[in-house]
């Protein structure tokens, strides 16, 4: 291992001499996103788990580890990450997971990947190995500059390991199925975030509301119950339970349902929309697509040109072009606009980190500000 950390180092610090790009890759499995720039750095070399304690829940691993391997060596301990990242069974990489902070359909109920971070390892942009955070879950040494590093897009540095907390499996779970449009299925949702109800999961897609409730057996009996409750009051569609529950949340989080694979055209680009759940999706787009997280997060296949950017940022969230249009160039804005103060302080990060812009440029379109999870 230390050879290769020698090697990633000489490149580092060649690069920086010659104020040169690198492009930071793991597996490969989110080249679609952004632009991609310069002398690749492959980090999948770099792999294994260093430490892992059950009893402390926490688990320190390197960054090239397949997300797999991790997941695994966790379910063998009947314990698991809970966000569900994407593109795993792809081979994405534990680096690529936490630098791309893209979380599945549990992220509203279970927290997004930065609440799971405990510490990290990387390389600056001078080759200098640095160290932040922990492995302990009560650490409250120094910034907590870890969690920067979630949705970077490895803007910051070449991540060398990371330490995770993990949770126990539950010890059962269920699926239920309710049609109903895609607004009264925003209203039913809210009821999950307000109410203590055993819920880990939501999808709306093609007039189809589904629900994943996971725990003991009688919170999801409780859960059930409510669940009658609440919909009779906004339809009289009753609830159906979905036989092959794993098969239905690995096609959505692998992203191989095949609503991401059918655009209506050549010309028409993926959207990653996110608003708050206040918000009733559907004032801000007409289009429902396919909803997560309670409908706040929406996949949307639309033109460039609808500049769905402006209008799901004045309605409190944020819009980015995950999959361009076959047609578009790579260097067409993928996020949003960042507010002055914000953007001023993401600069002022990317300058102590990576002044040089050395790390992956380029790679979220114009600047170098960080896209939102």
């Amino acid at each position: 291992m230390e050879r290769i950390l020698q090697r990633w180092q000489q490149q580092i610090e060649a690069a920086h001499a010659n104020q040169e790009p690198l492009r930071i890759r793991g597996a490969g499995t989110k080249d679609f996103f952004g632009h991609l720039e310069g002398e690749l750095l492959e980090t999948t070399d770099l792999k294994g788990i260093i430490d892992y304690e059950p009893t402390e829940l926490v688990v320190t691993v390197r960054a090239g580890t397949p997300w797999s391997d991790l997941e695994q060596a966790l379910k063998e301990k009947n314990q698991y990450l809970p966000f569900e990242p994407p593109f795993v069974s792809k081979g994405a990489t534990v680096g690529g997971v936490i630098n791309a902070g893209w979380a599945g359909a549990a992220r509203l109920y279970v927290g997004g990947i930065w609440d799971y971070v405990l510490g990290a390892q990387l390389f600056n942009f001078k080759g200098d190995l640095l160290t932040f955070g922990g492995n302990v879950m009560k650490n409250v040494a120094g910034y907590d500059v870890s969690r920067l590093l979630v949705g970077s897009m490895g803007g910051l540095g070449v991540m060398t390991q990371v330490s995770l907390k993990v949770l126990p499996q539950p010890v059962m779970s269920c699926t239920v199925q309710l049609n109903c449009d895609f607004s009264t299925a925003q209203q039913l949702c809210r009821q999950f975030l307000v109410k203590p109800i055993v819920v880990v999961g939501t999808a709306w897609f093609d007039g189809v509301l589904t629900v994943r409730l996971a725990g003991v057996k009688p919170a999801i009996a409780a859960g059930l119950r409510m669940l009658d409750e609440w919909a009779k009051t906004l339809t009289s569609e009753p609830w159906c339970e979905l036989e092959d529950e794993l098969a239905f949340w690995t096609d959505l989080n692998e992203q191989t349902h095949p609503y991401f694979s059918q655009p209506p055209s050549d010309k028409h680009a993926l959207w990653r929309a996110v608003l708050p759940t206040a918000v009733n999706g559907l004032d801000v787009h007409a289009d429902a697509g396919l909803g997560m997280w309670g409908g706040a997060l929406r996949w949307l296949w639309a033109l460039p040109e609808e500049n769905l950017i402006s209008r799901f940022q004045v309605a409190g969230g944020h819009a980015i072009i995950y999959r361009r249009a076959l047609n578009m160039q790579d260097d067409v804005m993928v996020h949003t606009d960042v507010e002055p103060n914000l953007r001023a302080l993401q600069l002022a990060v990317k300058s102590q980190f990576d002044p040089q812009h050395i790390f992956n440029r380029h790679r979220l379109g114009l600047g170098e500000a960080k896209h939102v999870s």
